[in-house]
């Protein structure tokens, strides 16, 4: 019975690793930091249902703490507000895989300085 307990433990600490190595790959990414300057370009799209509903996206330039600049695309389901400074998730395989508003105070020296000459 020890033997059986132990193996399922076992199995279920490999999944879990796995799956958050799968996470980490496909969803994970390296940190950028942008400002909105502006409205984001509004697009209506159609589900299979036929409902429809509006995505606004992003052509921005995002830098990294170190100053690293890469020009990224990415959508929301609403229109940002202006000026909000966002801190993106950018994966070499996906794009901008998230992104979320942060405060002037969070962003890094380098980053700011980028975001600001833009």
């Amino acid at each position: 019975m020890k033997k059986v307990l132990f193996s399922m433990a076992a199995i279920v600490i490999v999944l879990f690793g796995a799956v958050k190595v799968w996470e980490s790959i496909n969803y994970g990414g390296t940190s950028y930091y942008a400002k909105i300057k502006g409205d984001g370009q509004k697009y209506d799209e159609k589900t299979d249902s036929g409902e429809i509903f509006t995505r606004y996206e992003y052509q921005q330039t995002a830098f990294k703490s170190s100053g690293d600049e890469k020009t990224v695309k990415f959508t929301a389901d609403h229109n940002l507000r202006k000026d909000a400074y966002l801190k993106l998730t950018y994966n070499e395989t996906k794009g901008v895989t998230n992104w979320e508003e942060v405060k002037k105070s969070e962003i890094s020296k380098s980053a700011l300085e980028g975001i600001d000459s833009k």
